[in-house]
């Protein structure tokens, strides 16, 4: 890997840090295990001096495929040599084999990220092998993931980005953060959607989201072995890359390009 990034000059020359400003930010104050406290970014808003004349790509669930997401992202400079802003929509880590690596780009380069259920897992530390994982990430790594908002939102592009959903009828400010991280489906009740986790009762959400902010997601690999979801306001970017499928991201403005890569390999097949 190091060879690679020597001899690569797009990462060289384009992936250069985004020192950016939040102009609209909701924070919450959470206890770290550690006991100290941090400040959480829960939803952030992109304005067009902080975009700054960039073109706006939001790449799916990278889940430790380093190798792809490299190989994606020298696909989105050739497009657009040194004017990109990525986004990814959570989920960088776990199932496939160079998480730290990843995380460590994405930080390195700039790149922009909403929270996946992945991350919120690591950090809460509820399975062995996401503990495992912690140990192999610094803690620049880990304050990194920390610090990622649950939602981006770019009001020039009309977009939002989100790791699993957004319950239709909620305002962002009162959604809950489980359905943003977890929710594949939302079911009908008498009081509005429900989010739900599984696709065994009610309907993917994206198909009942009414706009009119286009909703850019990751997330549901279920759906996302027949490729992109497209709905009328949301685009779901989970192309299963870690299982085989593609790594896949699409640029926000103009024609709405979309660009992937094919796996190297079968990472994780469960």
């Amino acid at each position: 890997n190091i060879v690679m990034w020597e001899t690569n000059d797009w990462l060289q020359l384009s992936l250069v840090l985004v020192l950016f400003t939040v102009f609209s930010v909701d924070t919450m104050e959470c206890e770290c295990e550690t006991g100290s406290k941090r400040m959480e970014k829960l939803h952030v808003t992109l304005d067009e001096s902080t975009i700054d004349g960039r073109r706006v790509f939001v790449f799916g669930d990278v889940h430790g495929c380093y190798d792809e997401l490299v190989d994606l992202l020298a696909k989105a400079e050739e497009v657009a040599p040194g004017k990109v802003l990525y986004i990814s929509v959570g989920d960088l880590i776990n199932r496939g084999p160079k998480s730290a690596e990843v995380v460590s780009l994405v930080r390195e380069c700039g790149i922009l990220a909403v929270r996946g259920n992945h991350e919120e897992i690591l950090l809460k530390k509820k399975m062995s092998k996401t503990v495992q994982l912690a140990q192999k990430l610094t803690q620049e790594d880990i304050n990194f993931l920390q610090n990622l908002p649950y939602t981006i939102s770019v009001p020039s592009l009309n977009a939002t980005i989100v790791h699993a959903g957004l319950v239709p009828g909620v305002p962002l400010a009162q959604q809950d953060l489980y359905a943003l991280t977890f929710m594949r489906n939302v079911v009908k009740t008498d009081n509005g959607y429900m989010p739900y986790s599984e696709t065994d009762q009610g309907l993917a959400w994206g198909s009942v989201w009414p706009g009119p902010e286009h909703v850019y997601y990751g997330h549901d690999a279920r759906r996302g072995k027949d490729g992109i979801q497209r709905h009328e306001f949301a685009t779901g970017l989970d192309t299963r890359c870690v299982k085989g499928g593609q790594l896949t991201g699409i640029f926000l403005d103009g024609a709405k390009e979309e660009l992937s890569v094919p796996a190297k390999m079968t990472y994780y097949n469960k």
